[in-house]
């Protein structure tokens, strides 16, 4: 058969809390893209309790999706050999969000690139150190492993099975009947920078405390060391293991932080927003938030800002 006259079986995990939304509106998209094409996608929704009476029918793909009860969800270890029994025979393997929990569990991500939600990466991090995890991603294909970022994350990975498995053009045309930007999207468009205060170091609590009133002056890692009653090279090593950050880049993050909320919510000029959370060179700025987000600060306003939201 030609890639035009296929059928490609994909198995959708539904596991104790997966999100339905993201399981049937896979389905949908699938039957969209194999409407009017010689090739199609056959979508099957499968249930743990019957991964057993599947036995060893072959899938061209399995999808795990998101959760929105559960930051760890959990399956038996019989599904997880399943798993790894169907990547051996050619599977392409998939999770949305917290769903990369799953799959990390099979071992098969280990020493790989991979993306999961923004939210979880400290804890995703923590439990499986062996993945490369880079949760700006909306999307990693790594071919026979496609990990997806955020909840929302399914619509992409559908678009990018339907141009994997039937065409391109198909995949355009679902974009557009779907309503779905088909360009490749970034998590960092959307994700907000949380500092961590409950690591339980009282003196980078308190730098920290202090941080989130003074980060618009100008500020240098001694004074944020003498805050913390500690000295220089004692307090750059307890910062980053209590924070995750580097103070410096810490510091960058709260003032882009503020710097997104008053391109959100003002129409003031970058530059001028940029001189009032703190940087001496806009330009500066400009670099840091375009390395932060993803996207140039008009481009921000564009898409986040309230005028937008209006609209």
């Amino acid at each position: 058969m030609t890639r035009s006259e296929t059928h490609h079986p994909i198995g959708i995990l539904s596991y104790t809390g997966a999100q339905l939304s993201a399981v049937y509106g896979l389905i949908d998209m699938f039957n969209a893209a194999s409407k009017s094409n010689a090739s199609s996608i056959e979508a099957t929704v499968l249930h743990e309790d019957q991964i057993s009476s599947v036995g060893t029918t072959s899938f061209s793909a399995i999808i795990l999706p998101p959760s929105l009860v559960d930051d760890h969800p959990t399956v038996s270890p019989a599904l997880i050999q399943w798993l790894k029994h169907q990547h051996e025979h050619g599977a392409i393997l998939c999770s949305i969000c917290v769903g990369a929990m799953l799959l990390a569990e099979t071992g098969i991500l280990d020493n790989r690139p991979a993306t999961t939600h923004w939210a979880i990466t400290e804890d995703f991090a923590k439990k499986y150190p062996l993945v490369q995890l880079n949760t700006d991603k909306m999307i990693v294909d790594e071919g026979d492993v496609i990990t997806a970022g955020g909840i929302m994350a399914w619509t992409d990975l559908g678009l990018r099975l339907i141009d994997h498995f039937i065409d391109h053009t198909t995949m355009l045309e679902v974009s557009r009947r779907f309503l779905i930007d088909p360009a490749g999207r970034e998590q960092k468009n959307y994700s907000r920078f949380y500092p961590n205060f409950s690591h339980g170091d009282q003196a980078i609590l308190k730098a920290q405390h202090w941080l989130q009133t003074t980060y618009k002056k100008k500020l240098t890692v001694p004074e944020m060391a003498e805050k913390a009653g500690l000295t220089g090279r004692t307090f750059q090593r307890r910062f980053e293991v209590a924070t995750g950050h580097t103070p410096n880049t810490y510091l960058q993050q709260l003032r882009i932080t503020e710097a997104r909320q008053q391109l959100e919510q003002t129409k003031r000029s970058f530059n001028k927003i940029a001189w009032d959370v703190g940087y001496e060179d806009p330009t500066a700025c400009r670099r840091v938030f375009i390395k932060t987000t993803g996207l140039s600060p008009g481009q921000y306003r564009q898409k986040f800002g309230y005028q937008s939201t209006a609209a």
